[in-house]
């Protein structure tokens, strides 16, 4: 059992590795785009796709970096009554903030996939200059959607058997020895 949880986190940290990669990726990209469109904006040569792919890329962003920012705990929650909690409050905390956001990740990539087959299906096109398959666009929503649910079920698996997000490092014997 411990090899296969030890399996879990493994490959929830490659997803996560994948994750923080393809969306720093997408970011330089898009650092590149803006700076190739104020150039040309520049030499009075405007790129009329150049807004089109940035409102992409930056929707891209935001839902590709979900996995990798909730495996490294970099999410917004208020932590205040979790804080002054004594270790084991704050181990039912988190384990109950790791249940929702599965609960609603999983949901919401369910959702995704069914966006993405239906447009997919019916060969949706942006109505843009560009007319970009719109189940290309959507795969960025399903992606963000695959990569947190898989980290969350990875951070719920590590608090219940572990104690704590990690499964590396020596573990508090005691409350004494924990850090905030």
């Amino acid at each position: 059992m411990a090899r296969f949880l030890t399996t879990i986190a493994a490959t929830g940290d490659k997803l996560a590795a994948a994750s923080a990669a393809l969306t720093t990726a997408v970011m330089w990209a898009l650092a590149a785009l803006i700076l190739y469109d104020v150039v040309m904006r520049t030499l009075n040569v405007p790129v009329l796709w150049a807004a089109e792919i940035s409102v992409y890329a930056m929707i891209a962003l935001a839902f590709l970096g979900a996995g990798a920012t909730q495996n490294a705990d970099g999410h917004f929650r208020v932590t205040f009554v979790r804080d002054l909690s004594p270790p084991r409050w704050r181990l039912a905390f988190d384990l109950v903030a790791a249940a929702m956001t599965l609960l609603l990740a999983v949901p919401f990539t369910l959702g995704a996939f069914y966006a993405v087959s239906f447009s997919y299906s019916l060969g949706f096109k942006t109505s843009t200059l560009l007319q970009i398959p719109v189940w290309i666009l959507q795969s960025f929503v399903l992606l963000g959607g695959i990569f947190l649910s898989l980290a969350a079920l990875q951070e719920l698996v590590m608090l219940a058997v572990h104690g704590r997000r990690e499964t590396t490092g020596p573990r508090p014997e005691s409350d004494e020895e924990e850090t905030a």
